[in-house]
């Protein structure tokens, strides 16, 4: 196996995007994507000593992701749990609670290297929708999320493709959690 790590990794493509729900439902894979933007946050702790700062260490805290994608009509349901109040109508509400998951994510680098890239986040944007009947290309849709610490106290997770098992580069996109790369660590 070689290690892609020792090279240099420039985020170029963004090939795909899965979202992972708990309830064990089938992963919604999208590969008509447009962009991925990730912005961490982190906490700063110092350590006071007659007025000076005698130390001072920076953690990671929560973060923000935003994609850009024509996701399918079921995922925006799931995404801002839009309950089916007869079939085939869908109500958004006071008691839509916006949805957890994990999205997964596949970058390729300007010479096709893979990173596999995983947050476990929560919707936090409000649903909105633009129809301009002027445009001449349609919009992809642009969802922001809140991405919190897991069982772990990681927020993002990432992997070069080549410098990790196959069997987790395999379930990555569909099926990741953290167990899935607890048992190889």
């Amino acid at each position: 196996m070689s290690h892609t790590a020792e090279t240099v990794f420039s985020e170029f493509f963004l090939d795909e995007l899965g979202f992972i729900f708990p309830d064990g439902s089938t992963a919604f894979l999208v590969d008509c994507v447009g962009k991925l933007e990730e912005e961490m946050e982190t906490k700063t702790i110092t350590k006071s000593c007659r007025g000076r700062v005698k130390k001072s260490r920076t953690k990671g805290s929560q973060g923000t992701v935003t994609v850009t994608a024509h996701l399918p009509y079921d995922l925006k349901l799931k995404l801002y749990s839009m309950a089916e109040h007869a079939t085939g109508v869908y109500g958004y509400g006071t008691e839509s609670l916006h949805a957890e998951c994990a999205i997964t994510a596949k970058v390729k680098d300007e010479d096709n290297n893979v990173q596999y890239r995983a947050y476990p986040v929560a919707v936090c944007n409000t649903k909105s929708t633009s129809v301009d009947d002027d445009a001449t290309e349609v919009a992809m849709d642009e969802l922001e999320f809140t991405v919190t610490a897991d069982d772990n106290e990681v927020i993002v997770y990432q992997a070069l493709a080549d410098d990790i098992d196959t069997t987790i580069a395999d379930a990555w996109m569909e099926s990741f959690t953290p167990d899935l790369i607890a048992a190889t660590a």
